[in-house]
């Protein structure tokens, strides 16, 4: 279902966008929702030789960020993070910039995912931003990737079997109890957000913005998110998606595609 996400509208203030995916982000992070999916993005650097992730999409920089500390865990210190937004976000670049490290940079010009610039070199990744995308969307995403000729490794929430099988008209209606821990949750987990941001506790505490953005959205983004069968079926489908080595699958509640330009 493509309900539209508070998120994405163009006229949302940035206070309220970036509290919103700050929660969001913070939430993912602690969760370690993402842990089952890294081991893909390793292989498709090894595979490729690329040190380079260009991340579009960003936010926060939450799934990058995670992505790059369980990277450094390993001993990869050779990997270099590009985060870049279409609106970049202030608390994303924060937490760049507390994390001093030589190999990890947001880009401060905003970054069209549609519309990479071609300096913008390396493995391009998306976190958590996927289900952003309704399908003709998400193919011109995939198709301006296979055309510049990068590999892609793109994440998101896996759909849910069992939400998928409900009818469309009472979807919604399941999700009321998980809007609502959504909205109790935010006002839980703002004081632990860091950077701490005056404009976040007051749109979460005085003016509950950030917890209805926080809510709707969560509830938006499992009807609108996707299976690996759906993601893999757009890929191919793409021109020259057929020069591709493509790969999806779900870790847990993760999902991910992985594509990679074939060996000539």
């Amino acid at each position: 279902m493509q309900l539209v996400e508070l998120e994405d509208l163009p006229w949302m203030p940035a206070a309220i966008r970036d509290g919103g995916t700050d929660l969001l982000d913070f939430g993912f992070d602690r969760l370690e929702f993402y842990r089952g999916v890294v081991p893909k993005l390793g292989a498709l650097l090894d595979q490729t030789g690329c040190t380079q992730v260009i991340d579009v999409c960003s936010g926060g920089g939450g799934g990058a960020l995670y992505a790059m500390r369980a990277l450094r865990d390993e001993g990869r210190r050779d990997v270099r993070f590009v985060l870049t937004d279409r609106y970049p976000n202030e608390a994303g670049r924060a937490r760049v910039a507390e994390r001093k490290d030589p190999g990890l940079v947001y880009r401060e010009e905003p970054v069209d995912a549609l519309a990479v610039p071609p300096e913008l070199d390396g493995v391009r990744t998306m976190w958590s931003a996927l289900h952003h995308f309704p399908p003709e969307a998400v193919a011109a995403l995939v198709a301006s990737t296979v055309r510049d000729g990068k590999p892609l490794a793109f994440f998101d929430v896996a759909a849910s079997p069992a939400l998928r099988r409900l009818p469309g008209v009472l979807a919604p209606l399941a999700l009321g109890v998980n809007m609502t821990m959504l909205f109790v949750g935010s006002f839980v987990l703002v004081p632990f957000v860091r950077p701490l941001r005056a404009s976040r506790w007051a749109l979460t505490y005085l003016l509950p913005l950030i917890p209805t953005l926080v809510a709707w959205d969560g509830m938006v983004s499992a009807l609108r998110a996707y299976t690996p069968d759906e993601l893999l079926a757009i890929a191919r489908a793409v021109p020259g998606g057929d020069a591709y080595a493509w790969d999806a699958g779900v870790a847990g509640s993760a999902l991910y595609l992985t594509g990679c330009p074939r060996a000539s």
